[in-house]
Formats: C-alpha cells, sequence, structure tokens
C-alpha cells in the first residue's frame, strides 16, 4: 500500500468514527417505572468485566472501567430485588458513553425471598495460596472460620486452595470440627500470582474469600446472587475492591487487623457491607519534587527494596507510605537519579538537578509577551534564552545564495568559532574544547573526522555548534574537540515523513562497520551461570530457589530466571513469571517486561490479564490502550480489539493523547481488518478501511519498558546504505517529551517495496548502568508479509545495558 493512500484512508476514518464511541464510561440514575423514584442497591455491571457498581441512595451510579472494553458478547444487566431485570446489548451500551443517562425498572410480580444468615446449607471456602498471603496470620483466619462454621448445626463446604490455577478442591460436611479442613492447608506452599477468574461456578449459599484482594492475572466473574464474604488479616490490603466486592454480592469485607473476629460475624450477620473503619491508618510521607524551573509532574518514587512505583501529581507533590530509616529513589526523564534517607516523616523537599542543562527548559520571569526565537540546536527546537551560550545554531534562512564551502556559512557566525584558511583549506576550531583534537563534523548523524567538502552549502537546513562537554558526553572523546551538527535538507525532509528504506537510500550512509552479533550467553549474569552449570533440571530450579531467598522484590533476577528456563524447562519458567507478578503487582514498567515474557511464551492469556493491570494502574498512557488492543487481537477478543482501536484513532479514551501514534495504529487497525474480517463488526468502519488486499513486505516494532533508556537502532539495506533512529534526550529530544506526555514508548518501521537482499538491524545502548528498579528491556518483533495468511514473527527480547556495547541484534533476507 502506498503512503499516501494510507494516509488519506487515515484522515477519512477519522472523519468517519469521530463521535462513534469511547471507553466503558457511563453514568446515571436508576429510576422506578411506577413512582419516577431513584432505586437504592441496584447493580449495574457488564458480563465480562468483573465486578460492578452499586446505586446511592437517590439511585445514582457512576460506572468506569478504563482498563475493560466492551465485545459483541458483553451485556450490561441492571438488577434489584423486587424489580424485573434489565439486559443491554453491546451497542446500545455504546450509547450511554460519557453522559448521564436514566434507566426504568419495572417492579417484578414475584421478589426473591431475602437472604437469612442462619439458613445457608453449603457454603464455598476460597483459600488464596499465592505468595503474597503468606503474611497473612493464618492462626487468626482459621479462628474466623472455626467461628463461623460454629454458628451452624452441620455445613457442606467446599473449599478451594487457589493462586493463579486451582491448587486443590476438596467436598467435606463438617459439624463445628474444622481440623479436616487444616489439613488441607497444613503443608501449603504459597507461592506465584493470584487470579479469580478461575474461581469455577458452584451452587452455593455464600462465599467465603481469604484473600488482599489483589488479583494481579484474572478477574473476578462470578454470581451477583451470591453473597461474598471477603476476610482478610492484612493491614494492607485492596479494601477498594474488596469492599466494591461485598457491595455488588451483597456480602461483607471484614479485615481482622481492625475489627475482632466476634464483631466480624455480627457485621456480616446483620448484613452490614463493611464496617465504618475497616482498616488500621497507614503514615503516609508526603513531599514535593522540583527543579529551578518548578514543580515535576509524574516523577517515579519507589521505596528502595520495594518493586511498588509512586508518581508526583502535577504541582509535584506526593504522598507514599515511608517510614523513617527508608530510603527512597527518586527519578525523571533529563534528571540525575537521587536517593534521599527518611530521616523523618515531615514534609519532604526534593529537588532534583537537569543532566545538562542544556536540556533544562528555562523559565523566564518578568518578560511576559516577550517573543522567544526558536532555534535548533541539533537535538530539536528550543528558546533562544533556554540555550545559553554553548550552542548556537544558524538555519537555511542565514545563507547566502553565494556560500560555496562550508567556512564560508561559518566564518563569524558563532561565537567561539574560528575559521582559519579559505576553501576546501579552511580550518575550524571550537574555544572551549580540547584545542590538540579538531572537531568533529556530524552529517546526518554520520560522524566525520574532517570537514565535510562533500557538502553543497546550499543544501544545508541548518548547522549547530555543541562544545566539548555536551559533545564528548553523546559522541565519546572523539568530540573532546567539540562537534558541528550539519542537517541536510533532504535528511530533514525525511526525518519529518519517511520509512526506513526511503531514509536510507536517500541519505547515501556508506556502511563500512565490523559489529559483531549480539551474545546473549555472554551476556548472563553470574546468578544465571551458577543455575545454567548444574545438570539436571531439580538441582538447577533448587539452585534458583535458593537464590530467590536472597532476592526476594530483584524483578531483574526473576526477569532472567523466566529467559533462562523458558528455553529448558518452561513449567520452570512459569513459576517464575507468576512469582514476578505477585511482586511486581504495583510496578507498570516491571509489568510490561512481564508481559513480553508471557508473549514469549505464547501465554497470551496471562499477557492480557497483565496488560489489564498496567492499564489499570496507568490509565492516562496512550501505551497502556495500544497493549491491550493487541493483546485481545492475540487472545481471540477481536471485537474488544476493534473497539479499542476505533476509540484510540478517533480521540475517544479523555485525557489521553494518541496523535502521535496514529500510524502505527493504523497499520495495526488494517492488520485487524486484513486478517480477522469475517470475525469482526466490519459495519462500524468506514467501506475505505475494508481493503481487499492489505500487505506490508516487513514490519518491525520495538518496545522498551522505560521511556528514558536511551539507544541506537541502525538498519543497514543489502547495498550496504544505513539509516539511525536515535531514541537520546540529545538526538530526538522532542520525541522522548511527546513519549512523557502522552506515554508511549515504541515505534514501528516499515520496509515495504525495498531492495532484496540481506537486511541488518544493529544496537547500541547509550545509557549508564544507572537504574532504580530494574534496567531497560527492549522486545523487537519483526513481521514478514504483514497482514497476510503467510505472516511470519519474530521476537527477540533483550536487558540493556553498557555491556551490549554496539551489536548485531537480527539480519533477515527480504
Amino acid at each position: 500500500m502506498s503512503k499516501k493512500l494510507y494516509s488519506l484512508i487515515l484522515v477519512v476514518f477519522l472523519i468517519a468514527i469521530h463521535n462513534l464511541t469511547a471507553q466503558t464510561v457511563f453514568r446515571g440514575k436508576i429510576l422506578d417505572a411506577t413512582t419516577q423514584q431513584g432505586i437504592e442497591n441496584v447493580k449495574i455491571g457488564i458480563s465480562d468485566q468483573g465486578v460492578g457498581v452499586v446505586t446511592n441512595a437517590n439511585g445514582s451510579f457512576n460506572y468506569r472501567k478504563y482498563n475493560q472494553t466492551v465485545g459483541a458478547q458483553s451485556e450490561l444487566k441492571i438488577t434489584a430485588n423486587g424489580y424485573e431485570d434489565l439486559v443491554l446489548e453491546a451497542d446500545q451500551i455504546r450509547a450511554f458513553y460519557n453522559k448521564s443517562s436514566k434507566f426504568v425498572l419495572t417492579p417484578a410480580t414475584d421478589s426473591i425471598s431475602p437472604f437469612v444468615f442462619e439458613a445457608q446449607k453449603k457454603v464455598a471456602i476460597f483459600w488464596d495460596a499465592s505468595l503474597s498471603s503468606a503474611k497473612r496470620d493464618v492462626k487468626k483466619e482459621w479462628d474466623f472460620i472455626e467461628t463461623y462454621v460454629s454458628q451452624f448445626s452441620s455445613l457442606d463446604i467446599t473449599f478451594i486452595v487457589f493462586s493463579d490455577k486451582l491448587v486443590s478442591q476438596k467436598e467435606i460436611t463438617v459439624s463445628k470440627d474444622i481440623s479436616a479442613l487444616k489439613a488441607q492447608v497444613k503443608s501449603l506452599v504459597y507461592q506465584g500470582a493470584t487470579s479469580y477468574e478461575i474461581f469455577p461456578e458452584l451452587d452455593v449459599d455464600a462465599v467465603l474469600l481469604f484473600s488482599d484482594g489483589n488479583p494481579v492475572l484474572g478477574e473476578w466473574q462470578g454470581k451477583r446472587t451470591i453473597p461474598h464474604y471477603s476476610i482478610t488479616s492484612l493491614p494492607r490490603s485492596n479494601e477498594r475492591f474488596l469492599k466494591s466486592l461485598a457491595l455488588f454480592t451483597t456480602g461483607s469485607y471484614v479485615n481482622l487487623s481492625a475489627t475482632s473476629i466476634v464483631e466480624g460475624i455480627e457485621q456480616i450477620k446483620s448484613g452490614l457491607p463493611y464496617a465504618p473503619d475497616t482498616s488500621q491508618k497507614m503514615e503516609m510521607l508526603t513531599g514535593k519534587v522540583t527543579t529551578t524551573s518548578g514543580p515535576i509532574q509524574e516523577a517515579s518514587i519507589t521505596i528502595k527494596g520495594d518493586l511498588e512505583e509512586f508518581f508526583t501529581k502535577a504541582d509535584g507533590s506526593f504522598a507514599i507510605p515511608a517510614q523513617e530509616g527508608d530510603i527512597l529513589q527518586i527519578r525523571y526523564l533529563g534528571m540525575y537519579p537521587k536517593e534521599m534517607l527518611v530521616q523523618d516523616t515531615g514534609n519532604l523537599e526534593v529537588q532534583l538537578t537537569p543532566i545538562d542543562q542544556l536540556l533544562d527548559e528555562v523559565v523566564l520571569e518578568g518578560k511576559k509577551g516577550q517573543k522567544k526565537k526558536q532555534m535548533d540546536a541539533g537535538f530539536g527546537n528550543k528558546n533562544e534564552d533556554a540555550v545559553g551560550i554553548s550552542i548556537n545554531t544558524i538555519t537555511s534562512a542565514d545563507i547566502r545564495p553565494n556560500a560555496q564551502f562550508l567556512g564560508d556559512i561559518v566564518r563569524g557566525r558563532f561565537a567561539g568559532v574560528t575559521v582559519n584558511g579559505f576553501g576546501s583549506d579552511a580550518v575550524f576550531t571550537i574555544r572551549g574544547g580540547n584545542t590538540s583534537a579538531p572537531a568533529i563534523w556530524v552529517v546526518d548523524e554520520a560522524i566525520y573526522n574532517e570537514p565535510p567538502l562533500f557538502v553543497d552549502p546550499q543544501n544545508v537546513h541548518s548547522i549547530s555548534i555543541v562544545k566539548s562537554i555536551q559533545a564528548t558526553s553523546r559522541y565519546g572523546t572523539v568530540a573532546s574537540g567539540g562537534a558541528f551538527i550539519v542537517k541536510t535538507k533532504a535528511f530533514v525532509f525525511q526525518e519529518n515523513d519517511g520509512e526506513v528504506v526511503d531514509q536510507a537510500l536517500i541519505k547515501g550512509n556508506d556502511y563500512n562497520e565490523k559489529v559483531a552479533q549480539i551474545n546473549l550467553e555472554a551476556l548472563k549474569p553470574n546468578y544465571v551461570k551458577q543455575v545454567q552449570a548444574l545438570n539436571s533440571k531439580e538441582a538447577q530450579y533448587e539452585l534458583y530457589e535458593n537464590l530467590a531467598k536472597a532476592n526476594t522484590t530483584n524483578a531483574t533476577f526473576f526477569i532472567d530466571m523466566a529467559l533462562f528456563f523458558e528455553k529448558a524447562y518452561p513449567e520452570n519458567a512459569q513459576l517464575i513469571r507468576s512469582r514476578l507478578a505477585e511482586v511486581a503487582q504495583g510496578n507498570s514498567k516491571v509489568l510490561r517486561v512481564l508481559a513480553y515474557l508471557y508473549e514469549n511464551a505464547n501465554e497470551y492469556k496471562n499477557a492480557l490479564a497483565t496488560y489489564e493491570r498496567v492499564a489499570l494502574l496507568a490509565p492516562g498512557e496512550a501505551q497502556s490502550y495500544r497493549d491491550l488492543a493487541n493483546a485481545y487481537k492475540e487472545t481471540g477478543n477481536y471485537d474488544k480489539s476493534l473497539e479499542l482501536y476505533i476509540n484510540m484513532l478517533s480521540e475517544q479514551i479523555r485525557g489521553v493523547n494518541f496523535k502521535d501514534i496514529d500510524k502505527a495504529l493504523g497499520h495495526e487497525l488494517l492488520h485487524l481488518v486484513a486478517r480477522h474480517r469475517d470475525k469482526i463488526n466490519y459495519d462500524r468502519l468506514p467501506e475505505e478501511w475494508l481493503l481487499n488486499e492489505y500487505r506490508l513486505d516487513l514490519r518491525m516494532v520495538i518496545e522498551w519498558s522505560d521511556r528514558e533508556a536511551p539507544f541506537e537502532f541502525q538498519f543497514v539495506n543489502p547495498q550496504d546504505k544505513y539509516f539511525k533512529w536515535n531514541h537520546t534526550l540529545l538526538d530526538n529530544k522532542e520525541r522522548l517529551e511527546s513519549e512523557v506526555k502522552s506515554g508511549f514508548q515504541f515505534e514501528e518501521f516499515v520496509i515495504d517495496e525495498a531492495p532484496h537482499g540481506l537486511w541488518i538491524v544493529n544496537i547500541e545502548y547509550l545509557g549508564e548502568d544507572r537504574y532504580t528498579i530494574i534496567p531497560p528491556y527492549l522486545k523487537y518483533t519483526i513481521y514478514r508479509d504483514y497482514g497476510t495468511s503467510e505472516e511470519r514473527k519474530e521476537t527477540i527480547i533483550i536487558k540493556l545495558t553498557k555491556d551490549i556495547g554496539k551489536a548485531q541484534l537480527h539480519e533477515f533476507l527480504l
């Protein structure tokens, strides 16, 4: 497909669906059809979206599921005791998005008898055996079960132990004595993550759930008509979810860390969904993160030794559950990371320092209305006032039409730059650098040690100078004399709109390097090598378990181990991934890497659950919804995938900007239509998108876990011409700022109608091995014959560290 045709189709599509749909967010009021008064305690839920909401005293409700979407089989069910059920299908649900609506319920002729606690005969007990549940007060919870059972002369119990899978299930009839139940968990090993989606559907009168309320790998999908009593002994649990479950099922939530067993039983008997104060209030450390120019929003804060991640608000403020003696780790794009010891629980002021003052936007006060002159400093436009004296730029508008040599452009135009000689004999010196070393020239990202005489001054878009410190930080000691950064008009045109093949051909960069293939074996950390050196599967896993005791919150350890075990013993890798899901449930960066691992192991259902968790943690990030749309497609939820792509491309998810990734989203939507047209409701799409044929020779997608990761990709075509794509503040500052603002971290490269032969993909990591939680991980995916029935896919996952150097990541024949 030509680029012009694709762009035209995208514009038509955006116009056609601009007002079509949005996310699963709606609100309203439930009224009695006879009295037209609001109805309290009405349950509103969508069939495949887990726990719903309940109306308040005047019948109002607010339904928000930012990490869920509606599919073809979705149903909205509105129920209330004494009224007929109201059921709406997917297309009807969408009509209520992002507005307030009224729903009318008709009184039923036959009402359901109210639930009577003492009438229970069958009960299900779900016992959470995930890793985080090991911290529960098991004795207190068993005492609760014993007290609960003692309320009945006899009780049929289905006792289920679960984590992210069903561990055991036993049917038993008890009369006061619960010793037979205790035997089920006497030697229980608590491991892995939590999933409520795996709960079997049982014919029981009530459900007792012993868990912390954090289902990382699967949401609750049970019956709203069966009371659920959620019991936990943990001071920190997901109270919001557990209270919602209690309300939605007419059950109860009991926190044994804040109430006695007797009080908890009485609360259930009286029908209270939860006590007024159900948890111990944790002291929160408050503070503010700033830089010289003001507060920083979305700065990352972690407590050393804990994987949970917190972010600052718009005014730079934060509140986290830290205590005296904790070490805080604070970081933000373009700033030096900082560690601070918490010495008291008062308000904490944190000031971050820019890594390079050239990259720090300066706010000048007292100059309102002053027009700022923009200049291209070789890494994006900046206000002249923000640039300072270490950098200058001239553009094509400053170049005289009679200029024949670079010296004609530079001479007398830059402070601190000396040009001795004329024409091809000119010698250039940048003051402030190493006077014994000449300045280098960077022409369209290619480095030259000598002035590039082949550059026509009339084809120059801009020339910038970068002095020694800044140049060395990017280009190494070769730039100790400073650098001239030249961008040609052809390069700037292609930089703004072009594909890999076009850029490689038009720039004319000759590839003459010898880059070794990446050696993943040599990059393995010592702990993996220790495990690998053992001969048997049992011995290897035993050593892993022993090492894990000293790495309980070291996410990198579990990621590396999962990658190692996946090749030889995938069942062990599955256990390790499950454990990582549990320990990293509050960290979106680690969870994204976990999703990469699940995808790499073809566990797409768990990958979907992980991406749903990420969307719950980061609902304002564009990447969250793009990943969900792909995960829906991989799991066969094609209508849900279509729904999300429509939402994203029509900018219907409020507060989230998708404009920077709309081209890639368009390719993925065309792929969905081409491959699964018979499984989606294509009537919702403009006719222009229902192509008879869609095909890309090759599509490459790179995704990375941390938006701050600095790296460089190099593509070499069969004619030994190369193209570089930089992900650094110095070279691609505006791009990185867009990533932070919109919340995305992926890029696509399309090679279509390109020269056939051997292509090479090189990668170089340009960062320091300084990170607060984990190093950045990168997922590289290449699709051949994208969009056709012959499509093939290959994925590589690597950890980005300085040890990589510059290495060949992949090569392929086209």
